[in-house]
């Protein structure tokens, strides 16, 4: 089967996407600061697009560029409607210099155009001449039998891969969060830039779970399976570790009251029943938002939910007066929940 790629584009560190003021904790304890970890000051992020599906497995454009081998599992979501659903996790089956095969999904059904998402830290990449001599293997292993790419394609892969091995060190060196960004050219700019508002909405979940808000309990699987995926990986021990901005300072602020776990479980129900005129994404971010609340002391509500969705996806919604209303009848609701 053949599988064509057009030129990676790859982007060197950009500033913080995210850096909204969070929240204090309940249990009358304070949240302990982001701990700085020594090897990982950001993660370089992956983007591809689903090309093809045949019977239900993708065929995903990467570029010349990707670190990405059989068993590698790739976030997906889906632009519509003028935002993005997470749908679920892909995993490779087959990998080549510029394309993977998936497995066939259980969740979800893939579809031409589909995004897919991979973090690395820039230190588990390996320096230049790993990530220079890594590649070479792979596309060696890979086109041994006999699939020769042309001389413009070799060009191609030698200029990005170069380009690469140069970021390689900024990357590791950066103290950004989001330390460097390599996308297929499938992912265009205009996509790109639609994506940023939804990795800041990603970062905002992550951050919201770092302080201890159990947000799983008020999104869908396919959020949690995202959420998790582009996090930090260190092997099988440091799943839990959380990517902290060292220029980024947490406040915690001291809350009276325990969270009863049926608020959570009312949260998403009454956000259901009230918001329900709404895209099922905007619901679970308002879901997230008023979760997090429960865990927050603030002596302006209101305010402080509007910030919030100003770090999402929807940022409309935070100027929107009768949303912020919404929102904070919801609060009254869930916190009668016994």
């Amino acid at each position: 089967m053949k599988f064509t790629s057009r030129r990676t584009a790859i982007f060197g560190s950009i500033g913080l996407l995210v850096g909204s003021p969070l929240l204090g904790w309940t249990n009358g304890t304070q949240a302990a600061p982001p701990q700085d970890i020594e090897e990982r000051k950001g993660l370089v992020w992956f983007f591809g697009t689903v090309e093809q599906v045949v019977d239900g497995v993708a065929l995903i454009d990467l570029g010349e560029v990707h670190a990405l081998r059989q068993g590698s599992r790739l976030a997906s979501i889906r632009y519509r409607d003028n935002h993005f659903a997470p749908l679920g996790i892909l995993e490779v089956h087959a990998s080549h210099p510029t394309w993977c095969q998936t497995d066939k999904p259980a969740s979800f059904t893939p579809e031409v155009g589909d995004l897919v998402i991979s973090v690395e830290a820039p230190g588990d990449l390996g320096d230049g001449d790993a990530i220079r001599d890594g590649f070479i293997r792979h596309r060696i292993v890979t086109n041994a039998n006999g699939n020769r790419y042309s001389t413009m394609r070799d060009t191609i892969e030698a200029d990005t891969l170069q380009r690469v091995v140069e970021k390689q060190a900024a990357w590791v060196k950066a103290k950004r969060r989001l330390a460097g960004v390599i996308r297929s050219p499938s992912v265009t700019t205009e996509m790109y830039t639609r994506l940023k508002p939804f990795m800041k909405q990603i970062y905002l979940f992550q951050d919201y779970e770092d302080l201890g808000v159990d947000v799983a309990q008020v999104i869908p699987e396919a959020w949690h399976d995202v959420l998790e995926r582009l996090r930090y990986r260190k092997q099988s021990t440091d799943t839990k570790t959380p990517v902290g901005d060292p220029e980024a300072s947490v406040q915690p602020i001291e809350t009276e009251h325990a969270v009863n776990p049926s608020q959570l479980v009312a949260v998403r129900r009454v956000v259901s029943e009230t918001m329900f005129q709404r895209f099922p994404e905007e619901q679970h971010t308002i879901a997230v938002i008023c979760a997090a609340l429960l865990y927050t002391k603030t002596s302006n509500e209101s305010q402080w939910i509007a910030q919030q969705f100003a770090q999402s996806q929807f940022p409309r919604l935070s100027d929107q007066e009768q949303t912020l209303i919404d929102v904070e009848a919801i609060m009254r609701r869930v916190r009668k929940t016994e």
